[in-house]
C-alpha cells in the first residue's frame, strides 16, 4: 500500500519539510543523497495521491526527439496549450537531455502538479516512476505494452495502408519502403502496415526495397535512396517513414537526374509543414497533430477529475493527402 508524505519522513529520519522539497524538485535545499533516498523509499513503498491537485500540467519530451521533429510537435503543443488554457490550467513545457530522465533531477513542481503528458521511447522506467507515485499521466505516440497507461497513438499502420492502396491504384506494384528506427512502436507499426500492404494489394516483396532504420532526418532519406537508386531494377514509387526521410529522398533522386513523380512518385507520413513547401509538394498521410494534443488533454483531465477507469488507449485516424510527387505509372 502506497505510503504519505509523512510515513516517508518517518521511516527516513527526516522531517516532513525535507520531504516535500525533494518532491518538489528544489534540488538547491536537499542534498543529492537525501534526495536519492527519498526517491528510493517513494519507488519502494509508492505515494499516497494528493487530496489537493494543482493546476500545472507538465508536457516531457526527450529533446533529441524534439529536435528532430520539432515541427511535427509544435503543432501537438499548439493543441495541448489551447485545451489546457480552455481548462483554465497551466502548461509547461519540459525538453529534456536524454540521459537527465530522472525524476530526483528533473524539476516538476510536485506541488502544483497536476497531471504529465509525455512523448517518449527510451524512458520506459522514467514512466513507470511516475505510474508509481501516481502522477496522472497520459502517453502520446508512445506506450508500453505491458502497462495499462492511457495513451493517445496514430493508427500507423491503417495510415500506410491507405498511402499502399493509394499508389496500387496507381499501378505501382515495385514500391520502395524507407523505415524508421527500429526502436520506436511507431516505426514497427508503420512497417507492419508496408508488410500487410505488400499482401493486399500485390507489391513487390523484394527485400532490398525495404530500408531499415532511418533516423528521422533528411541525410538519413538521401542516404537511404541512394542506396535503393544504386538497385539494377528500379522502383517506381518509393514510401516513406515520414515527411523528413521522404523530403531526402526526393533530394536523392533529382541529384540522379530523374523526374519526379513521372520517374519515381514519392509518398512521405505526418504532413508537417515541409510537405506543401518542397518541390514538388509532397503527398503524404495527414496525421491531425493539434488534434491528438487537444485529445490528450481531454484524457487527462478525466484522469485528474476520476472519470476515466481503466486505462485506454485512443487510436487516431488519418487520411491520404494528395500532391504533386504522385503520379499513375506512364502518367
Amino acid at each position: 500500500m502506497a505510503v504519505t508524505m509523512n510515513e516517508i519522513a518517518n521511516k527516513l529520519n527526516l522531517s516532513i519539510a525535507t520531504v516535500s522539497r525533494a518532491l518538489s524538485g528544489k534540488a538547491d535545499t536537499v542534498s543529492e543523497e537525501t534526495r536519492k533516498a527519498i526517491f528510493e523509499a517513494v519507488e519502494k513503498y509508492g505515494y499516497h495521491k494528493r487530496r489537493i491537485i494543482g493546476k500545472s500540467v507538465a508536457f516531457v519530451i526527450d529533446k533529441d526527439s524534439f529536435n528532430l521533429s520539432s515541427q511535427f510537435y509544435a503543432q501537438i503543443i499548439s493543441g495541448i496549450e489551447e485545451e489546457l488554457i480552455r481548462s483554465k490550467y497551466y502548461f509547461h513545457f519540459n525538453s529534456i537531455e536524454r540521459e537527465k530522465f530522472d525524476l530526483t533531477k528533473i524539476n516538476l513542481n510536485f506541488n502544483d502538479l497536476a497531471g504529465v503528458i509525455m512523448v517518449g521511447v527510451y524512458h520506459d522506467d522514467f514512466v513507470l516512476k511516475l505510474k508509481h507515485i501516481e502522477i496522472p499521466l497520459v502517453l502520446l505516440d508512445y506506450y508500453i505494452p505491458t502497462e495499462d497507461i492511457h495513451t493517445v497513438l496514430i493508427d500507423n499502420a491503417d495510415g500506410i495502408l491507405k498511402a499502399c492502396k493509394y499508389l496500387s491504384s496507381l499501378g505501382h506494384t515495385r514500391v520502395a519502403y524507407l523505415s524508421g528506427d527500429s526502436v520506436e512502436t511507431s516505426a514497427q507499426e508503420r512497417l507492419y502496415g508496408f508488410r500487410r500492404s505488400q499482401e493486399m494489394f500485390g507489391l513487390d516483396g523484394d527485400r532490398d526495397l525495404v530500408v531499415m532504420n532511418c533516423k528521422s532526418r533528411m541525410d538519413e532519406g538521401f542516404t537511404a535512396m541512394n542506396g535503393i537508386l544504386d538497385m539494377d531494377r528500379l522502383p517506381t514509387a518509393v514510401l516513406a517513414y515520414n515527411d523528413l526521410i521522404a523530403v531526402g529522398a526526393m533530394d536523392a533522386i533529382k541529384q540522379r537526374g530523374l523526374s519526379i513523380p513521372k520517374d519515381i512518385s514519392v509518398v512521405g507520413f505526418d504532413d508537417i509543414g515541409l510537405a506543401s513547401e518542397v518541390n514538388p509538394f509532397l503527398t503524404t498521410i495527414h496525421v491531425p497533430k493539434r488534434r491528438m494534443g487537444i485529445m490528450a488533454v481531454q484524457s487527462l483531465l478525466q484522469i485528474i477529475r476520476g472519470k476515466q477507469e481503466p486505462a485506454k488507449k485512443i487510436l487516431v485516424p488519418t487520411r491520404l493527402v494528395v500532391r504533386d510527387s504522385t503520379t499513375a505509372i506512364g502518367g
